[in-house]
């Protein structure tokens, strides 16, 4: 037991100064490190209870980083149906995600856009397809 040598007096008691111990870490055998049957049944329940809730689960996983606007208007559709869309955007917005569709909103180089526009150009308005008001 180690005292600090400036707090040794006859009036004063003194706690021992105690040394963090290190903990070495153990590798754990094959055997250890594979999942028993009842945990791989559980997280296999558990993977199908998610599918059947959420939709980015089940739809393809491209559609929530679509080019086209239909397809991320769908994305956008699919979560708002989600129960777990509000921590999805909590936390996108909190890990600055650059571009995709998280909790129903889209974000575009990092910020949350009301619709995502297409590639390229748009469209010309042709003078006879516009409508007169």
């Amino acid at each position: 037991m180690l005292l600090a040598p400036s707090t040794q007096r006859d009036d004063l008691v003194v706690a021992p100064i105690s040394r963090p111990t290190t903990v070495t870490p153990t590798t754990p055998s094959p055997v250890q490190r594979t999942a028993t049957p009842s945990t791989r049944e559980e997280r296999a329940e558990f993977d199908a209870l998610l599918a059947a809730v959420v939709p980015c689960r089940t739809e393809d996983p491209e559609l929530w980083f679509a080019e086209r606007t239909a397809d991320v208007e769908r994305a956008k559709a699919l979560c708002r149906e989600c129960p777990l869309a509000v921590g999805c955007l909590a936390g996108a917005i909190e890990r600055n995600e650059p571009w995709g569709v998280w909790g129903g909103e889209v974000f575009v180089d990092g910020q949350v856009v009301a619709m995502k526009r297409g590639r390229g150009r748009p469209r010309k308005v042709r003078p006879e397809d516009a409508q007169v008001a």
